[in-house]
C-alpha cells in the first residue's frame, strides 16, 4: 500500500511538472493576439527590408531585417517609431565620424583604434546622461562609427561606399518597419488617446485615495503610494510615445507631465500635512471637524472621475474648503472669548497656534490639487489654439556615464590588443561588436543581468542560424521559399520579445539570427564563414561581459547606497540654489525613488523596502521645505531678525556631508521654532505673522523628517536593517 502510494505520489510530482514545463512555453501555442500581431507585423517588415535589400543588389542584406528586430517594440507603436527615427539620426552621425576618422588615420593603425575608441567611450558618456531613445540615438551613433571604420580597415579606399551601404541598410529597416507598422496601425490616434487617458485617471483615482487615507491618519497610505510613485514615472516615460502615436496635433502630453507632476507635489504635501498632524496632537475642534469634510469632498469626486463624469462642481465644492482654511486662519488671529479654565489657557492657546499651520499645509495641499485636477481636465478636453508647453529637465548621473565609458574604453581596447595579437580577419568585427555590447548595455540599471540573457540569446541563434544554413537555406533560388523557411523561427522570435519573460533573449536572438544566417547577394556562407562570423559574435560578447564584471561591478547595495549619496547631495545643494522649481526637485526625487525601488527587487525583506520608500519621500518632503525656507529669505516680507533664524539652519543643511548624525540640526531647527513661536506672539503684522506660520510648518517637517530618518541619510554605512540576513 506504502509503495502504491509512493508511485502515485511520484507519478502526480512527474505530471505537474511537466505540465508547469508545457505552460512554460505557452507564449508560443497559445500567445495572445497583441502579441501574435506584433510578431506577424515585425516579420513581414523584416523580409520586406530582405526583398529589397536583396532586389537593390546590396553587399550585406542581413542589416536590413537585422534593423527591423533591433527597432521591434511590443509596448506601444510610439515606442517603435521613436527608436526608428532616432536609430536613423544616430547611424548617420556615426557613418560620418567613420568617414572622418579613416580620413585623418589612413596609416596609423594604432592611433586609429584608439580613436575610434575614445569616440565610441565619449558617446556612451553622453549617452548614460541622456533619457529615452536620444540616448539609444547617440551610442548609436558610437557604434556604427566603429562598425563601419573597422569594417574598412583591408579597403580604406572604400570607406564612403561602406558607409552609405550601412546608412541605406539602416534607413531601408527604418523604412519597412514604418510602411508595414501603418497597415496594421487600425485607429491608432483614438487607442493612444484612450490609453493615455486610462494611465492619467489611474494616477489621478489613486491620488485621491491616498490623500483621503492620508488626511484621515492612516499612516500606511504613505507606504501603499510607492505603487502610484512606480505607475507616475512609467506613465511619465511612455507620454511622450502616446504624443508620437496622436501625431502631435495638440498639447494633450504636455498637461499630462503637468498633470503627473502635480499629483507628485500632491502627495509629498500630503505626507507633510501627516506627519505635522503627528506632531502637533493638541488642536481644537474646528480643525478636527474640518477633516470629515475633506474626506467627503474628495470621496465624491473619486466618484464623479471614475464615473467619467463632469467634475467640476465637486472640485469647486472641494476649492471652497481650501478657501474656508485660509479664512479660518484669519479668523484665529482675532482674540476670542475664552470660557474654559484658566490653568488651560496656555494649552488652548497652543491649540491655536497649532492650528493655523494645519490650516495653512491643508490649504496648500488642496490648491495643489486643484493644479491636478485642472491640468487633467484639459489633458482629458483638448482646447483649441492652446499653445502650452511643458518641460522638465532630467538629472544627469555623471557617475554612472564615467563608469560606463571606463569599460568601453577597456573593452575596445583589450579587443584591439586580441585583433593584433592573433591576426585574425574578423577581429575588427570582434572589436566593432564589443563596442556594440557595451554600448547598448550601458543604457541598462542591471548590466550583468542582461548580458547574460543578450548571450542566451545568441546561442539560440546561433543554432538555429546554424540549422538553416547548413539543411534548409542551400537548395533554395528564391526569396519566396527563403521567407517560408524564415517565417517560424522569426516568428518565434517576435512571440519571445512580446513575451515580458522572454523579452532579453528574444531580442538577442531575433537581432542576430540574420547575422549567423549571413544572407547576402550571390554569396553561400560556408562552413568556415559561418563559424568565423559566430565567432566574432561570441567573442565580442564575451570580452563585454567580461568588462561589466571587472570594471565597476554591478551591486544592488552599492548601487543604492550611491543613490542615497545622490540624494543627500541633492539636498545639500538646495540651500545654495537661485532657482530650482519644486517641481523639478519632485522630478529627480521621484526618479531616484523608483530606481532605488527596482534594486529592491533582490530582497524579500518588506521592511528594507518600506524603509527605503519612506526615507526617499522625507527626503522629498525635506527638499521641499527647504525650497520654501529660501524663497522666504530671498522675499522681503520677512524681518532680518526672521531671516538670520532662517540662514542659520540653510547653513547647517548646507554642511550635511560632514556628519553622519542629524541630532545638532535638528535640535536647532527646534530651537527655531521656539523662538519664532515667541517672535509670532508680539508681532502685530498680519503678513509677517503668516509667514511665520509657513516657517515654522517647513521646520517641524525638517527636523520631524530627519529625526525619524537619520539612519536613512547617514550614507557612511549601507542602510540594511536585517537585510544582511536575508540576502
Amino acid at each position: 500500500m506504502r509503495r502504491l502510494q509512493t508511485v502515485t505520489s511520484w507519478m502526480d510530482r512527474h505530471l505537474l511538472i511537466r505540465k508547469e514545463f508545457i505552460e512554460s512555453f505557452r507564449w508560443i501555442y497559445a500567445p495572445s493576439a497583441s502579441a501574435f500581431f506584433f510578431a506577424l507585423r515585425t516579420t513581414i517588415a523584416s523580409f520586406l527590408a530582405l526583398a529589397i535589400a536583396l532586389w537593390l543588389q546590396m553587399d550585406s542584406p542581413k542589416w536590413a531585417p537585422m534593423t527591423v528586430w533591433v527597432c521591434a517594440r511590443n509596448t506601444s507603436r510610439g515606442e517603435t517609431i521613436s527608436k526608428a527615427y532616432w536609430r536613423a539620426v544616430g547611424t548617420v552621425f556615426g557613418a560620418i565620424a567613420a568617414v572622418f576618422f579613416v580620413a585623418i588615420f589612413p596609416q596609423e593603425a594604432w592611433l586609429f583604434d584608439i580613436s575610434v575608441t575614445i569616440f565610441v567611450a565619449v558617446c556612451v558618456w553622453f549617452g548614460t546622461c541622456m533619457q529615452s531613445f536620444k540616448a539609444y540615438a547617440m551610442v548609436l551613433a558610437g557604434y556604427t562609427c566603429a562598425i563601419i571604420a573597422f569594417g574598412s580597415v583591408d579597403n580604406p579606399n572604400g570607406i564612403f561606399m561602406l558607409a552609405m551601404s550601412r546608412t541605406t541598410y539602416i534607413l531601408l529597416g527604418v523604412f519597412a518597419d514604418s510602411f508595414v507598422g501603418r497597415i496594421f496601425d487600425f485607429n491608432l490616434d483614438s487607442h493612444a488617446r484612450k490609453q493615455l487617458n486610462d494611465n492619467l485617471l489611474f494616477a489621478i483615482k489613486g491620488t485621491l485615495q491616498s490623500v483621503s487615507k492620508i488626511v484621515g491618519g492612516d499612516t500606511k497610505a504613505i507606504v501603499e503610494s510607492q505603487e502610484l510613485f512606480n505607475s507616475i514615472v512609467n506613465f511619465n516615460s511612455a507620454i511622450e510615445f502616446r504624443q508620437i502615436e496622436m501625431n502631435g496635433h495638440d498639447h494633450t502630453g504636455d498637461h499630462a507631465h503637468a498633470a503627473l507632476f502635480s499629483v507628485t507635489a500632491v502627495i509629498a504635501r500630503g505626507m507633510g500635512l501627516a506627519t505635522q498632524m503627528s506632531h502637533f496632537q493638541n488642536v481644537t475642534a474646528e480643525f478636527t471637524a474640518i477633516i470629515p469634510q475633506v474626506q467627503d469632498r474628495l470621496d465624491k469626486l473619486l466618484r464623479r472621475i471614475d464615473q467619467e463624469q463632469d467634475f467640476q462642481h465637486e472640485q469647486r465644492q472641494l476649492n471652497k474648503l481650501r478657501w474656508e482654511c485660509r479664512q479660518r486662519i484669519t479668523d484665529s488671529f482675532y482674540e476670542k472669548k475664552y470660557s474654559g479654565a484658566p490653568e488651560d489657557y496656555e494649552q488652548y492657546k497652543d491649540a491655536i497656534f497649532n492650528d493655523r499651520i494645519l490650516f495653512r499645509t491643508l490649504s496648500e495641499l488642496l490648491g495643489e490639487l486643484q493644479v491636478t485636477l485642472n491640468e487633467y481636465y484639459k489633458s482629458t478636453h483638448p482646447l483649441q489654439n492652446d499653445r502650452y508647453r511643458f518641460h522638465v529637465t532630467p538629472s544627469l548621473n555623471y557617475d554612472l556615464a564615467w563608469k560606463n565609458c571606463i569599460r568601453t574604453l577597456m573593452a575596445m581596447l583589450a579587443a584591439c590588443i586580441m585583433w593584433y595579437i592573433t591576426g585574425w580577419d574578423k577581429g575588427g568585427s570582434a572589436v566593432a561588436l564589443v563596442g556594440m555590447g557595451c554600448a547598448r548595455f550601458c543604457l541598462f540599471e542591471n548590466p550583468s543581468a542582461t548580458t547574460m540573457g543578450w548571450f542566451k540569446g545568441s546561442l539560440w541563434a546561433l543554432l538555429a542560424g546554424w540549422l538553416l544554413t547548413f539543411y534548409l537555406i542551400p537548395p533554395l533560388s528564391d526569396i519566396e521559399t527563403l521567407c517560408a523557411i524564415l517565417f517560424i523561427p522569426t516568428m518565434i522570435g517576435g512571440l519571445g520579445i512580446a513575451n515580458p519573460q522572454t523579452l532579453s533573449v528574444s531580442a538577442s536572438y531575433a537581432s542576430y539570427l540574420p547575422y549567423m544566417v549571413g544572407l547576402d547577394n550571390g554569396v553561400r556562407l560556408d562552413e568556415v564563414g559561418f563559424f568565423n562570423n559566430s565567432l566574432s559574435l561570441f567573442m565580442g560578447i564575451i570580452i563585454t561581459i567580461l568588462s561589466f564584471k571587472l570594471f565597476y561591478p554591478y551591486s544592488p547595495l552599492q548601487t543604492r547606497l550611491h543613490l542615497r549619496q545622490t540624494l543627500l547631495k541633492k539636498l545639500r545643494l538646495l540651500p545654495k540654489v537661485t532657482k530650482r522649481s519644486p517641481r523639478i526637485w519632485l522630478f529627480q526625487t521621484t526618479e531616484l525613488l523608483v530606481t532605488m525601488m527596482r534594486q529592491l527587487n533582490t530582497t524579500k525583506n518588506t521592511k528594507v523596502v518600506q524603509a527605503y520608500h519612506l526615507g526617499t519621500i522625507a527626503v522629498m518632503m525635506i527638499g521641499l521645505n527647504i525650497l520654501r525656507l529660501r524663497l522666504m529669505n530671498d522675499q522681503d516680507i520677512v524681518t532680518n531678525d526672521i531671516k538670520l533664524l532662517l540662514k542659520i539652519i540653510l547653513r547647517r543643511i548646507e554642511r550635511f556631508n560632514l556628519y553622519g548624525s542629524y541630532g545638532r540640526t535638528v535640535m536647532i531647527a527646534h530651537n527655531i521654532i521656539k523662538r519664532l513661536r515667541k517672535r509670532e506672539k508680539i508681532e502685530k503684522n498680519l503678513a509677517i505673522r503668516m509667514e511665520i506660520i509657513a516657517a515654522i510648518s517647513s521646520l517641524t517637517i525638517i527636523a520631524d523628517s530627519l529625526e525619524k530618518n537619520a539612519a536613512f541619510l547617514d550614507v557612511n554605512h549601507y542602510f540594511l536593517l536585517d537585510e544582511k540576513w536575508s540576502e
